[in-house]
């Protein structure tokens, strides 16, 4: 998978981008990407084309479209799929259904993948809009017939690595993180003559927290928090100078 630059904002016209970030696209992210390439694809029983899909097909294609991974093809062996999801339901998680009307013990019959904001992408066969559609987990029908959730793919190592320089940067996160697990700030110098920095964490631009620290090249200086949804900042200022060294913007995302 190629690796994408992301794109550098400079906060001033003396601020020089001196480290640039470079990360693949997350799993995760792509999955749900190719899912959506399919919406208007019609139902077709046993189906995994653009002539017509089932739920399953719909997973099976995308899966191996996007991650090389292989999966069962059927509803019931995609239940037994990778693991658990535990809550919060993230992007990419299979979601299944007991759509059968048989009552209990409720069996999965109904698969879609989860794509954020509440909504997933699914392979519909019945019901007012059929084929590969978006429908919302608040929907009374999905959300008394929701079984659960199943994770194939993690959504991409929680860990900001972040470089000192010289030259003071910005930049933005391009990919978000999961809300509410924990979230390692990796802090590396590559500084002349290294020192003491504040290292400061704001939420919409209120701050959360505070640490002063003395990274070196060979001992990073790592701090963890728990970020909920929102936009959230992290900024390097020299101790005793004030100036600013690094200025990095991430999304954190449901």
């Amino acid at each position: 998978m190629r690796c994408p630059r992301i794109a550098l904002l400079a906060a001033t016209a003396l601020l020089a981008p001196a480290t640039i970030f470079c990360e693949t696209v997350s799993l995760p992210v792509s999955v749900v990407r190719a899912a959506m390439a399919y919406i208007g694809v019609p139902y077709a029983h046993g189906g995994a084309s653009r002539q017509g899909m089932d739920c399953s097909g719909l997973v099976f294609r995308v899966y191996r479209e996007t991650t090389d991974i292989s999966l069962p093809r059927s509803v019931d062996a995609l239940s037994g799929a990778g693991v658990l999801g535990k809550s919060p339901v993230h992007i990419a998680d299979l979601l299944f259904f007991d759509t059968s009307e048989k009552g209990a013990p409720a069996d999965p019959s109904h698969v879609g993948i989860y794509a954020g904001n509440d909504r997933f992408v699914h392979a519909a066969s019945e019901g007012p809009r059929t084929g590969v559609i978006v429908s919302s987990l608040s929907e009374a029908y999905y959300h008394d017939r929701f079984l659960g959730a199943r994770r194939v793919v993690p959504w991409r190592s929680p860990e900001l690595r972040l470089t000192l320089t010289d030259e003071p940067s910005a930049s933005v996160q391009a990919n978000p993180f999961a809300s509410r697990e924990n979230l390692k700030l990796v802090v590396t110098s590559e500084m002349t003559g290294g020192g003491p920095v504040e290292l400061r964490v704001l939420k919409a631009g209120e701050e959360v927290l505070m640490r002063r620290i003395a990274p070196t090249s060979g001992r990073p200086s790592v701090i963890s928090i728990v970020a909920d949804e929102g936009e959230w900042t992290v900024r390097v200022n020299r101790l005793y100078r004030g100036r600013e060294l690094l200025s990095v913007g991430f999304t954190v995302e449901e």
